[in-house]
């Protein structure tokens, strides 16, 4: 299955992070948020406007540059 950035998915779905596109600054960025390759997101609100996503026991909200970097495929 081919990766998606995380702006493209539907509220309320569940992906697993498979890469980080962007420059180091913003992968160290999303790195140091918990936002690393194999980890499992829901996401609570996407699309026009910032991504609210729960990480583990977290919730972050990023706006669409940031979350565009991240790809991401869908869990069953």
């Amino acid at each position: 299955m081919n990766a998606t950035p995380l702006t493209k998915f539907k509220s309320g779905t569940t992906v697993k992070i498979s890469n980080l596109t962007g420059g180091s600054g913003a992968r160290s960025k999303l790195y140091a948020m918990g936002l690393i390759p194999g980890t499992t997101v829901h996401l609570s609100q996407c699309g026009n406007g910032p991504c609210r996503m729960k990480v583990r026991d977290s919730e972050l909200v990023l706006g669409q540059g940031l979350a565009e970097k991240i790809l991401a495929v869908e869990e069953n």
